[in-house]
């Protein structure tokens, strides 16, 4: 019979921090309670990490890395439907993004408290806005869109992240992150921001992913 696998300090540092910071404000979130909450001493939590802010880092980079490893992009680009592709993707960002909830929560002010935060974040931004920009492109290039200026092509992969990174933001302001408004940052991109451009071929994809 395999033995279950042993979870290392340093994981359930991290998981204890996660479940106290999505259930409450994380700035009220002290080290001391992590290491509670963890089961161990103040001190072996310092031994693995100097601060709290290291250890939102840390986990700052394991929801980038979870993102990062569904490889949406490069499945749309050469997907004989990018839009179905497009739709599942969402799905799984939202489980992610759910389990780190925080992070899309909390994600200015955290940002202006920790300027290493703040450089991570803004180097997978302008990575995803790139990447945004190309997916938009290569569906203009296969006349799945339509009616999109060339000039406007950055301004609207700069909106599209907008919407997705920040929308848990603003519905945090009256209420809390929940799975609903996850999935309303799906309905807006393809409601607002995707169906009123498609051509008839897109139309014909977006309903075989049954949007």
């Amino acid at each position: 019979m395999t033995k279950p696998k042993k979870i290392s300090t340093k994981e359930r540092i991290k998981s204890a921090a996660i479940e106290l910071f999505n259930a409450h404000d994380s700035l009220s979130i002290t080290t001391n309670h992590i290491a509670k909450a963890a089961g161990i001493s103040a001190g072996n939590l310092y031994y693995h990490y100097r601060n709290k802010e290291e250890i939102i880092r840390e986990i700052y980079a394991e929801m980038s890395e979870r993102i990062e490893s569904l490889k949406s992009f490069e499945k749309m680009l050469s997907s004989s439907n990018p839009l179905n592709v497009l739709d599942e993707s969402f799905d799984h960002y939202g489980d992610v993004f759910w389990e780190y909830r925080f992070l899309m929560r909390d994600a200015p002010v955290l940002m202006a408290l920790d300027s290493e935060l703040k450089r991570a974040f803004v180097i997978n931004q302008e990575k995803r806005i790139s990447q945004i920009a190309g997916v938009i492109k290569y569906l203009i290039s296969q006349e799945i869109l339509e009616n999109i200026l060339k000039e406007e092509i950055p301004l609207r992969a700069k909106l599209y992240w907008f919407v997705t990174a920040y929308w848990q933001v603003f519905t945090s302001m009256d209420g809390e992150v929940s799975r609903e408004s996850i999935r309303e940052t799906k309905e807006a991109m393809f409601k607002i921001h995707i169906a009123p451009f498609l051509s008839a071929r897109g139309g014909e994809m977006i309903e075989v992913a049954g949007k």
